[in-house]
């Protein structure tokens, strides 16, 4: 299981996650609880940031906080909703200081 990574330091990635047209939507909605408390998880964890949902667009909007693309994938790999959807994965630049502090206090 990869480490926590240092918020204040890690890379970030924007995750875009777009629903399968193929997806079981009743499968879906009986998942959403445990969706829900593992995303609280890996946000305590420093592992994920923002999370954004776009119902119309059928798509998701996921901030991972990792050493690499393959820890995203990890990180990726233990949310429930993951298998529903097709994920493209964006690196950001590195946070500002401003943004470095506000994650040092969270």
């Amino acid at each position: 299981m990869p480490t926590t990574p240092d918020p204040a330091a890690a890379q970030t990635f924007m995750v875009v996650g777009t629903l399968r047209d193929d997806t079981d939507l009743t499968e879906l909605a009986a998942l959403r609880e445990d969706e829900r408390k593992q995303l609280e998880i890996l946000r305590t964890d420093g592992r994920i940031g923002a999370h954004y949902v776009s119902p119309a667009r059928r798509a998701t909007f996921v901030e991972i906080i990792a050493a690499d693309e393959n820890q995203v994938a990890d990180t990726l790999a233990t949310l429930p909703f993951a298998r529903f959807f097709d994920a493209d994965v964006y690196p950001t630049i590195p946070p500002d200081a401003a943004e470095a502090a506000h994650r040092a206090r969270s």
